[in-house]
């Protein structure tokens, strides 16, 4: 949901990271400076602002 609300994802939310999520992982990696792996990190889920437990 957050890919969605940040403006990087538009596809179905169906718990499966094909293509187009790892397109969307990347672009925003890229755009907030970090590794650009396509996989979700955690610098990812802080720039979405999502704590992980």
């Amino acid at each position: 949901m957050a890919m969605l609300a940040f403006g990087y994802y538009s596809g179905p939310v169906n718990g499966i990271v094909g293509a187009e999520t790892r397109d969307a992982l990347t672009r925003l990696q890229t755009d907030y400076g970090l590794k650009a792996t396509g996989t979700i990190t955690p610098q990812t889920l802080n720039a979405l602002r999502i704590v992980a437990d």
